[in-house]
């Protein structure tokens, strides 16, 4: 597999230097996450043009990941439903024009207080939500890669593998695809190993970090109670070979979590 690191919200590390650093230690991949400055709307020409020559000059591909606030393609509100499919699909012509061919999504979801029988409700919206924007995606020659998200307060759309595999499926044919966040299931209790066998092809990409299982502390690897080695194994064995790429807060824990790989087999150089 391929690896990267996810250049997101708040890096204190400049662009072009968090750029510099993961061509220098041997990454294929950045994630940019679409938010300031990097939301469609403050991408002109110019700012587009000078990301993807940098990610050219450092030997990177660049994947876009869709926001991360403000957008539920699941709200019980139809309005904030539409408003979040058209940034999505902005994001969409965004990567594009980067050249990126996965756009990463977030499902939606839905208050943990409200009550169970509105999840089909929420499941109605999110298939709207996708039908509108895999269509885009389809024309732009973009994936839809859909990330199951976190245990949290909130109740997500997908939480559980079963969940992300029938969004997945339904999609597919569409050009969907499914990205495992490591990190994200270990807080929903789920069986890795099982998570990635009932992906299997569907799945186009990994987002690696750990934590202890309570919350989503986006830990080096190895600093939280995942159990990568045996994870690694049922990767290698169903072929995957897609990007996997780093999560992760600062320099020091991208440096040990490249060497945590290396030590697990994974090739970490170009």
């Amino acid at each position: 597999m391929d690896i990267g690191a996810s250049f997101y919200a708040g890096c204190e590390i400049p662009f072009d230097q968090f750029l510099s650093m993961c061509s220098n230690l041997g990454m294929s991949y950045v994630e940019i996450q679409t938010e300031h400055p990097y939301t469609p709307s403050e991408m002109n020409r110019k700012h587009v043009n000078e990301v993807r020559e940098l990610a050219n000059t450092c030997g990177l591909n660049i994947i876009l990941h869709g926001s991360l606030f403000d957008t539920n393609l699941s709200s019980l509100k139809e309005c904030i439903r539409r408003a979040s499919v058209k940034f999505m699909q902005e994001c969409v012509e965004l990567a594009s024009k980067l050249g990126a061919n996965l756009l990463v999504v977030h499902a939606g979801s839905f208050p943990g207080d409200f009550p169970n029988n509105l999840m089909n409700k929420a499941r109605d919206q999110l298939h709207s939500s996708f039908s509108e924007l895999t269509k885009v995606a389809m024309n732009s020659g973009v994936t839809i890669g859909v990330e199951n998200k976190q245990k949290s307060e909130d109740r997500e759309l997908v939480l559980y593998p079963d969940e992300h595999l029938e969004v997945v499926e339904a999609f597919r044919d569409q050009g969907a695809r499914a990205v495992l966040d490591i990190g994200h299931a270990h807080t929903a209790n789920s069986d890795l190993a099982n998570y990635t066998h009932l992906l299997n092809d569907l799945n186009i990409e990994l987002h690696l970090h750990d934590n202890n299982g309570i919350s989503d502390d986006h830990l080096l690897l190895g600093g939280g109670s995942i159990d990568f080695e045996s994870f690694f194994e049922v990767v290698r064995s169903i072929g995957f070979t897609g990007p996997a790429i780093l999560e992760l807060k600062n320099r020091p824990d991208l440096e040990s979590s490249m060497g945590f790989l290396r030590k697990n087999g994974i090739p970490c150089t170009r």
